[in-house]
This record gives structure tokens, C-alpha cells and sequence, in this order.
């Protein structure tokens, strides 16, 4: 079957003239709920038949057909395919999602600026504003790639604390590898957001960050949760404030507390 040469047109169909195939996966009700309750027309697209013998089959799309049914519509616009054997549908089927990437959190990054999201369009202001940039890679040492990890930040504590743990990320180790990866955006905010900035850049900037990361990693060993959970914040965030104690005497004015 040589794809490029099957005939297709755009037509409305009524949903009830839709029908199955055996090759189909059987659909997720779970999802099929999901898209429902979240509908919303413009993440639609075009669902995928193939027309033979005067009947549609479905190719791609079950889920939003599904969906559609749920919230009682009578009719949708679908890609026809024509002339396709039962076999060249289902080879269709096997075959069309191959060339097919995910989205990735960059790529909804960068759609959000375009439409002007609040949420995206603050975060781009707050990470330019202190000499970063967003990308979807992080070889340059003013790249942030964790992207959910600021997105998060800004959800959790507000822009402000988005701002300043930036601002002391670059003050305390411009330049230095990981020091923006995500354990250490939502770490260090988590600390803002308990203790301020206070002399945090003094004391922290002699701390290796390899130091850092190793502690933080063996006290996260069996946890097996997103570094933007709580609880892992909270863990980086106590780990900061025992390297920040670090030569402080137990009387100390500067030394920290962090409540359990």
C-alpha cells in the first residue's frame, strides 16, 4: 500500500454511521470521560475513517469519537479515506502513529508564549529578567530545560519567589552546571518561601553543589516521587538549610530552624 496515493476528502459524517474494526484498541473509558469533562473543540482535529463497502471504519480518533458520543453529538468532520482494504486499514493503523512525536514541554512552553498565556508569559519575563533563557536543552549554563520545575514555582509560591530564588541561584553559583536543573529551582524556593534570601548567598556560595546533590540524593534514595512533590522539596530545602548551618554555633543568631 502506498500511502501517498489514497484518495481522501473532508466530510461531516453522523456518528451513529461510525463503526469499529477489530484491529481498533479497545478505548479507555477513564480517558474517554477525561476529554469529555475537558472538551474543548480547537484539541478536536480531524478523526480518520475509511469508507468501504458504504461503511466508515474508524482509523484514528476512537477516544475524541467517544467523547463526542458522550456529550451527544450527531455529527463530526472526518478525514475519508477510499479504496483501502481491510488489511491496508489495518496496516493504516499499525503504521500511523510511527512518524509521530510527542509534545514536549518546550514545545507547550513556546506555544503558551504564543498565545499569550499569563502563567507562561511571567515565567518568560521573571527567567529573562535574570539573564536566563528558556530551552529544551540545557548545555548553555544560562539555559533552564526544567521547565515544570518553573512552572511549578510560579503555581506553589508566586512569581515573586520565582524571581528571587532566580536571583540567588545566579548570585550564589553563576555558571555553575546543574545549578539550575529542577531539584535546585524548587529546593531553593521552597527555602525562599520558609526564610527569605537572607545571607544566603555568602554563606552557600563556598558549598560544592556536588556536595549538595549527593546529600540530597541519599536522603531521597527510596522515594521514588517527582522532584517537584512536596515532600522532595522540602527535603532539598532541609538539606540547603544544614549546609547553610554548617560552622554556625548552636547559639548563633544567623543559624536556621526548619519545622518537621
Amino acid at each position: 500500500m502506498n500511502t501517498k496515493y489514497i484518495k481522501q476528502r473532508i466530510e461531516s459524517i453522523a456518528l451513529d454511521r461510525i463503526a469499529p474494526a477489530d484491529y481498533q484498541r479497545p478505548t479507555c473509558s477513564t480517558q474517554v470521560k477525561d476529554i469529555a469533562a475537558k472538551f474543548d473543540m480547537a484539541k478536536l482535529g480531524m478523526p480518520v475513517v475509511s469508507e468501504r463497502d458504504g461503511h466508515y471504519y474508524l482509523l484514528d480518533g476512537a477516544h475524541r469519537v467517544a467523547a463526542l458520543r458522550e456529550l451527544e453529538f450527531s455529527h463530526a468532520t472526518f478525514i475519508v479515506l477510499e479504496g483501502l482494504t481491510y488489511e491496508e486499514e489495518a496496516a493504516y493503523f499499525m503504521r500511523q502513529n510511527e512518524n509521530m512525536r510527542p509534545l514536549t514541554r518546550f514545545n507547550l512552553y513556546k506555544a503558551g508564549l504564543e498565545a499569550k498565556n499569563e502563567l507562561y508569559v511571567n515565567i518568560e519575563r521573571i527567567v529573562r529578567a535574570n539573564g536566563y533563557i528558556v530551552s529544551g536543552s540545557a548545555k548553555n549554563p544560562n539555559a533552564i530545560s526544567a521547565i515544570h520545575a518553573l512552572e511549578t514555582v510560579a503555581a506553589v509560591y508566586g512569581y515573586v519567589v520565582l524571581f528571587e530564588t532566580l536571583v540567588l541561584i545566579r548570585q550564589t553559583w553563576d555558571g555553575i552546571k546543574n545549578a539550575t536543573n529542577r531539584e535546585f529551582i524548587v529546593g531553593v524556593a521552597d527555602f525562599v518561601d520558609r526564610f527569605g534570601t537572607v545571607d544566603f548567598a555568602e554563606r552557600m556560595r563556598v558549598v560544592n553543589i556536588g556536595s549538595i546533590l549527593h546529600d540530597y540524593n541519599a536522603r531521597i534514595f527510596s522515594f521514588n516521587k517527582s522532584s517537584s512533590d512536596p515532600i522532595m522539596r522540602r527535603t532539598f530545602c532541609r538539606v540547603l538549610v544544614e549546609h547553610y548551618n554548617h560552622g554556625l554555633g548552636s547559639r548563633s543568631k544567623k543559624r536556621l530552624y526548619m519545622e518537621e
